[in-house]
């Protein structure tokens, strides 16, 4: 009994020997009076007094002086609510354990209700987050599907400062683990990877984990934002850290005195921030021509505000996990650890195939199918690509009752082709037989839907010259769709670069789609010159292109008129490569249905003239040097880029030509980002060789199916690295 009073004593007595500290640290007093009274130990009354105090360390006072006139229960109780209630109260922890705060037995079993602003918010974005997340919307709107029905971890490997391999990681919730940090000082947490390769859904993962509580993070805030959205904004719409934060992520409610805001700028590092696709910022953040900001208040343009968060001039201390393509690199001294995501192995995709296929014999035809082809498995490495080949799967199953893919090797054109066809097929007229399927007519289908798809090309395109991912629905109705043209799949809507109240806008459901549209556009055009088609060829052979594009956070002051939209990524490459596998001589068929056949073989014979020459100029623009191998170089990307383009025509004069112009005798492809689906590509040309070649291929992402693919070409090489 005592020891009861003891504890009694404390508790009234903690509250007057401690009283101008708790006024000068107590900041939410909402939580407060919200239990207080829901306990009884206040009534309205005593929170209108509270309430009438004109400032915060008043309505302390009042709430010390109330509390204290109800008694030792109350004053326990009192602490009890700042002692459960931890994070908004964090300041006061450490005093609750310095007087050895302890709660006595009937007030422990009294209830706390968190109506703290800080812990609101928090519980807010979870359940934004967890609603915006549960669905996978990348691929598709009519055949959403639940994340954890679909959702497979790929291969991440971990990079040093000087990308060299530090290992492979188990979970996600290592991205943000101490494994891998080479910078400690650095703030971003660097996810690359080609594209398709998941670094959206890989994001989305970690976002949904987190809305439930289930990813190893002391995170209590989380906000997620594409980077397309900083660009989209234009530079007249000046916004500060307050309104990123809560007008274009998630708005605090019941918050009049500001408390998140203010909680958030004390305890950076309970923030997390996602950016994917920094590889889609238009103009690029070296371009930006202010300084960066440090001030929360001050107001900025969307990139420079990025630019101050990722430099860490803004909330220093916070967690930044930023995606892009491979080959965009930053500066070491703002990276706190790099991650590459490497695609499926071998048990990934057969888990994910699992996911797809729930049947057994559905599985083994699949299976079948996938190792007939090597090539095509090695495509299914790629996440996107791989949904691609098991939706057509799908679709052939239930149009055709078979899972039969064409015989010949199916490359990247083709599976873009085999998207469009399912896609397209949703305009086709109900099967007029419940007992018969429909036989397989692709040029049909094209044909029957040549109106749509050539507007969501021309789209495709015009919002590449513009330098855009985006399309208004004014400029969907001057193409001439329709509603029922838009169910088709092509496009989604870019809710996350609508939220500043604007125009509605739609984004095509993959960047790469929108480039293939795009070439597919030059390659339908039967009234623009022939020689459109090499346009962008011509672009990126202009181009200074560079493994190490640029760096960020180095004060350069390019001025505003000097940017030019897709500088620093690929995907004007991306659609030269499409432009080659459209005028292919295996897809002449198709595209003789589509295209008149005298455009078409004009268009094919410049193509040839340009690719058959392309490697041997650009070999001869670089410099050389005699080692003990004979005469080396060292290539760019861009001849990567090159023998990519010659393997989607499927043209073996292209490959001997081309073959024939390398005069080198020993080729370094180091730091080109060369993967193992792009070793049958140099397999093609370099199988043409009558010359002996030594070829370096360092600091690249081979693999053993890589290797495999280079075997016919080993016997013309001295030197394989």
């Amino acid at each position: 009994m005592g020891q009861a009073e003891e504890v009694r004593v404390s508790c009234l007595n903690a509250l007057t020997y401690h009283r101008e500290l708790l006024v000068s640290m107590l900041r939410s007093i909402q939580c407060l009076l919200d239990n207080l009274l829901e306990q009884s130990f206040f009534c309205e009354e005593d929170v209108e007094i509270v309430q009438r105090a004109v400032t915060k360390p008043n309505q302390v006072r009042k709430i010390l002086e109330l509390v204290q006139c109800k008694g030792e229960e109350a004053c326990d109780y009192f602490l009890y609510i700042i002692y459960k209630v931890c994070d908004a109260y964090v300041d006061l922890q450490p005093w609750l354990k310095e007087i050895n705060y302890s709660p006595s037995r009937h007030v422990a079993a009294l209830r706390v209700d968190n109506t703290d602003p800080i812990s609101r918010y928090s519980e807010k974005l979870r359940a934004e987050m967890s609603r915006d997340t549960s669905f996978i919307m990348s691929y598709g709107q009519q055949d959403e599907t639940r994340l954890e029905d679909l959702y497979t971890h790929t291969v991440m490997e971990l990079l040093n400062d000087c990308n060299e391999s530090l290992g492979f990681m188990d979970s996600l919730d290592q991205i943000l683990g101490e494994d891998g940090v080479f910078n400690p000082q650095g703030e971003i947490f660097y996810v690359m990877g080609d594209a398709g390769v998941g670094k959206s859904i890989l994001l989305q993962k970690l976002q949904n984990l987190w809305s439930k509580k289930e990813l190893q993070t002391d995170a209590i805030f989380f906000f997620k934002f594409r980077c397309r959205m900083f660009s989209v904004l234009k530079d007249t719409d000046r916004i500060s850290l307050r309104d990123l934060l809560f007008k274009y992520s998630c708005y605090p409610d019941h918050d009049p005195d500001n408390e998140v805001f203010e909680y958030i700028l004390r305890f950076p590092e309970k923030v997390v921030f996602t950016f994917d696709g920094y590889d889609e910022i238009q103009e690029d953040l070296e371009q930006v021509n202010a300084p960066e900001m440090a001030s929360p208040e001050e107001k900025a343009t969307a990139l420079q505000l990025l630019n101050s968060l990722l430099c860490g001039k803004l909330l220093q201390g916070s967690k930044k996990v930023l995606t892009t393509r491979m080959g965009i690199e930053m500066q070491s001294r703002v990276i706190r650890k790099k991650v590459v995501l490497r695609g499926f192995s071998p048990d990934h995709l057969k888990a994910y195939m699992s996911l797809h296929f729930k049947e057994q014999e559905h599985r083994e035809l699949v299976s079948v199918q996938l190792e007939a082809s090597p090539h095509l498995c090695g495509l299914c490495s790629t996440p996107l690509f791989c949904w691609i080949v098991f939706k057509s799967f799908t679709h052939l199953h239930t149009v055709h009752d078979g899972f039969h893919l064409p015989d010949t090797c199916v490359t990247l054109t083709d599976i873009f082709l085999l998207l469009s066809e399912v896609f397209l097929s949703r305009l086709a007229s109900p099967t007029p037989s419940l007992l018969k399927k429909s036989s397989r007519c692709t040029s049909e289908t094209f044909q029957a839907g040549l109106r749509p798809l050539a507007a969501f090309a021309k789209l495709a395109l015009q919002g590449l010259e513009r330098g855009s991912f985006l399309c208004s629905l004014e400029e969907i109705r001057e193409s001439g769709l329709t509603e029922e043209d838009m169910a088709l799949g092509f496009l989604r809507p870019a809710s996350d670069c609508d939220s500043s109240g604007g125009s509605a806008t739609l984004e095509f459901l993959h960047i790469t789609l929108q480039a293939f549209l795009a070439a597919l556009a030059l390659v339908l055009d039967e009234h623009a010159p022939a020689r459109s088609i090499l346009r962008f060829f011509i672009e990126c052979s202009r181009r200074k292109p560079s493994c190490l594009p640029f760096t960020l956070c180095n004060g350069s002051s390019v001025s505003l008129g000097q940017r030019k939209p897709f500088e620093k990524n690929e995907h004007l490459q991306f659609v030269n490569l499409f432009v080659c596998g459209l005028l292919s001589k295996a897809l002449a068929g198709l595209m003789g249905h589509l295209v008149s056949p005298a455009v078409l073989k004009k268009k094919r014979a410049l193509l040839k003239s340009y690719l058959s020459t392309s490697v041997k100029s650009h070999l001869q623009g670089l410099p050389t040097f005699e080692g003990n191998e004979g005469k080396k170089v060292h290539v760019l990307p861009n001849f990567l880029w090159i023998i990519r383009c010659i393997y989607e025509t499927g043209s073996e004069h292209i490959a001997r030509t081309t073959a024939k112009g390398i005069t080198a005798s020993f080729i370094k492809l180091g730091y080109c980002n060369v993967y193992s689906g792009d070793c049958t590509a140099i397999n093609f040309v370099l199988q043409h060789r009558q010359k002996l070649l030594g070829l370096d291929m360092d600091n690249n992402n081979i693999g053993d199916y890589g290797v495999n693919q280079l075997r016919p070409s080993i016997s013309k090489m001295t030197v394989v690295r």
